[in-house]
């Protein structure tokens, strides 16, 4: 299969929908839609309710709907019509298509449980389309859902009457031990998955820009790193200027006045306001406006730049405050 860049991928989709366009108009039938790489098997609708239609366009037919928290495989991702300018992916079900951006991609991967848990701990993350936490193990009562990709530290392992066993969690949806998840949900991080990336290297900085909506990892006037974003809204913009990072988390609860997100994954702070670039479970929209200031990007590659900013973070120590001056460059712009 012949590789595209970036820019011969944008050249091919918009061909790809203008065919798509002309067709509908004329009466001709369309060629396939040009396909993008599929993020993952699995999809699962993060709306209350999103239509599924007949082509990847927004005023074709309706012909299922997907409910909040439903999981449905992914055949394709699609160029087609976007529904607002910055978003143009489209992914392809049984039923016909839906638009990416509030369809979040996963997986559904079952772990083995690990039974013995080491005094500090250890990090793992959800690797179920969600998993439900409970305040004791094999209790009826669902005390709230936890999201593939988000983060959180085990610090006990106890199995319920019927043998099933389930980890106690603690950071990431708790200040001290809290409700318990089936242990077989959530997948251990080792180590050297989160172990730094060209530790000690000089001239790194971060370059944010507003308008392009991406994230650029630099190495002096080269790019290392890059990944789309979504940025601010414009009543609660992203902050122009020059930081550096002064504090990195493994995990973090985000509480604001409308929102309460569990197990944020690898968020890298660079104001005190509490501006971080993490990792995202709400939307899959990046390339437009979506936060309270924060940077949004996917948690794969929130990842990615928790492990490449300096300084080193150990791996069993949550929250790594960083002195004034010495952390990562972080230029905003927009």
């Amino acid at each position: 299969m012949q590789t595209l860049n970036r820019r011969d991928f944008l050249k091919v989709g918009g061909a790809a929908l203008a065919g798509l366009l002309t067709s509908r108009v004329s009466g001709v039938r369309a060629a396939p839609p040009f396909q993008a790489p599929l993020p993952a098997s699995l999809g699962r609708s993060m709306l209350w309710r999103q239509a599924v239609r007949t082509e990847p366009v927004p005023g074709a037919d309706v012909v299922a709907w997907k409910y909040r928290d439903e999981s449905f495989p992914l055949l394709a991702a699609v160029v087609g019509e976007a529904p607002w300018p910055t978003n143009s992916i489209w992914y392809q079900v049984e039923e016909g298509y839906i638009h990416s951006g509030y369809v979040q991609p996963v997986e559904n991967l079952p772990q083995p449980a690990i039974t013995h848990v080491p005094e500090a701990g250890f990090w793992t993350e959800v690797s179920v389309p969600f998993a439900e936490a409970r305040w004791s193990p094999g209790s009826q009562y669902v005390a709230r859902k936890l999201y593939y990709q988000t983060v959180y530290r085990v610090v006990d392992a106890v199995p319920d009457e019927e043998g099933t066993w389930w980890y106690q969690l603690k950071e990431g949806i708790t200040w001290s031990p809290g409700p318990y998840v089936l242990a077989s949900s959530l997948r251990y991080i080792p180590p050297e998955e989160i172990a730094p990336i060209a530790p000690g290297q000089p001239d790194k900085w971060i370059y944010i820009n507003t308008t392009s909506q991406r994230v650029d990892c630099m190495v002096g006037d080269q790019v290392v790193f890059t990944t789309p974003a979504a940025t601010g809204n414009y009543s609660t913009a992203t902050p122009w200027g020059e930081f550096t990072m002064i504090l990195k988390r493994h995990t973090s609860r985000m509480i604001g006045e409308d929102y309460d997100l569990p197990g944020v994954a690898f968020p890298t702070y660079f104001t005190w306001s509490g501006v971080a670039i993490h990792g995202t479970f709400w939307h899959n929209d990046y390339g437009r406006r979506h936060s309270h200031g924060c940077i949004n990007v996917p948690s794969s590659a929130a990842k990615w730049i928790f492990r490449w900013v300096e300084p080193q973070t150990p791996y069993h120590e949550w929250t790594q405050r960083i002195e004034p001056g010495t952390g990562t460059r972080v230029v905003v712009e927009g």
